[in-house]
């Protein structure tokens, strides 16, 4: 069912995707008020989720909004609902906890312009500011993702960089390539990355078109680690490892995780300084490479709480997934 707006464009040069479940209702309007502040004014808004926000609904209807409801389980489907019915040439996909800056559609169209054989393009998602402090946890959270968003990467360099929740295609590279990986819970947007460099299409990561996205802390680290495991136990996807930072990050800190495991059962001690002498290096590295000398390099020790909670998420989701597998094995 849709629900169509009678201002909106007929040919609209972007469709911008917001996929929600429609329970984080100021966020989402934080983030449709920044998409109608955008300089670049030919593009639609197509907002997918299984409940109409009727606390919005004064703005769907003065906007160039459409809605359209759904019943899929997981934001691969919600995302595939709205290219379905997108009339741009374009399709951007922002998160609804997200905000794009003013100018984020008008440097997408420029860049696509500019490099006409490109057919992903992705950029880096900030820390939100609140009015409050940010607490120390969300800053290094944000330290993480934001680590790489200094330069501009290409092709395979960019796979893991290039997040869903600010990421533009070409609607036609969903009819040659087909559509996200309905199936996976999270890791839909590298799943697609991955499949368009395997088909040789042009990825670009551009540090000039962010938008600001909150961080949602150890649960949801925990959560969407743990969903990540068929994508990770793909083969595919560990050869890349070498290409892209983020993913190679990802197995890095998963050997150390066994490595460690292995050290204290054989010596504690010696586990003890191991351990210290990489979270010493990691510490120096960061503030180094992210030129911080004062007190917020106290705050690079929360790198065990956040890559504890991915790791062991990692490894509930392995679990769930092996039985899941096995099920399937018996059942047939």
């Amino acid at each position: 069912m849709a629900e169509n707006n009678s201002n909106s464009l007929e040919t609209p040069a972007i469709s911008v995707i917001v996929a929600t479940r429609g329970d984080k209702i100021e966020f989402l309007k934080n983030c449709l008020l920044s998409l109608k502040n955008q300089q670049f004014r030919n593009f639609e808004i197509i907002v997918v989720s299984k409940r109409f926000p009727k606390e919005l609904e004064d703005l769907f209807e003065t906007e160039n909004i459409r809605f359209i409801e759904e019943k899929g389980s997981t934001l691969g489907a919600a995302r595939n609902l709205g290219v379905m019915n997108a009339k741009g040439e374009l399709v951007s996909f922002i998160d609804d906890d997200a905000e794009a800056s003013v100018d984020w559609l008008e440097k997408i169209s420029k860049t696509f312009s500019s490099f006409p054989s490109l057919t992903s393009l992705g950029g880096p998602h900030f820390t939100l500011q609140d009015k409050t402090k940010k607490s120390p946890l969300n800053y290094f959270e944000g330290l993480f993702f934001e680590g790489n968003s200094q330069a501009t990467y290409f092709d395979k360099s960019a796979i893991g960089k290039i997040a869903g929740c600010n990421v533009t295609y070409k609607k036609a590279v969903f009819q040659e390539t087909g559509c996200l990986n309905e199936q996976l819970r999270t890791c839909e947007d590298w799943d697609f990355n991955r499949r368009l460099v395997e088909k040789g299409y042009s990825l670009r990561y551009d540090p000039e078109i962010w938008v600001l996205h909150r961080r949602q802390g150890l649960k949801h680290a925990f959560h969407g680690s743990s969903r990540s495991a068929p994508f990770f136990l793909s083969w595919k996807t560990f050869k890349l490892a070498r290409y892209e930072s983020m993913i190679a990050y990802f197995y890095v800190t998963n050997f150390l995780f066994i490595l460690l495991l292995v050290i204290l059962i054989i010596s504690p001690l010696f586990f003890v300084l191991f351990f210290l002498t990489i979270l010493g290096g990691y510490i120096i590295f960061n503030a180094v490479r992210t030129h911080t000398y004062n007190r917020k390099i106290l705050y690079f020790p929360l790198v065990i709480l956040f890559t504890g909670a991915r790791i062991l998420g990692f490894y509930f989701g392995l679990v769930k997934y092996s039985a899941f597998k096995l099920r399937t094995m018996a059942a047939k």
